[in-house]
């Protein structure tokens, strides 16, 4: 499945308890981003729980149960839409690929 950042986004805003439509999205893709979180480091909760017998990326259940130290300082950085793109641009300007990684530390780059 395919990355979307901007789902990213929007799952860790919700975490946080800002209500940000994600209903334009299927099951599997917010299942599969939430254990992109956890994977991440971005948020905590249970190993997220794949179907016996089946092989897939997309896990059945996927369970956060809060953002970490991490994840509450990444969200604060990008919360401003203005912020969010600036970041998305900046790694692109440098000829990076748009990752989790990338994004965390261009982050940290323009606005620590």
């Amino acid at each position: 499945m395919k990355r979307d950042f901007e789902l990213v986004r929007n799952l860790l805003l919700n975490v946080e308890g800002e209500e940000v439509d994600i209903s334009s999205y299927t099951e599997e893709q917010i299942l599969y981003h939430k254990a992109l979180l956890l994977e991440a480091g971005l948020a905590e909760g249970p190993k997220p729980h794949f179907s016996s017998g089946e092989f897939s990326e997309i896990p059945d259940r996927v369970v956060i149960r809060k953002l970490t130290g991490e994840g509450h300082d990444f969200i604060d950085s990008i919360r401003d839409e203005g912020r969010w793109q600036e970041a998305k641009d900046w790694i692109r300007k440098a000829g990076k690929i748009l990752t989790l990684e990338t994004l965390k530390k261009a982050v940290s780059i323009l606005f620590s």
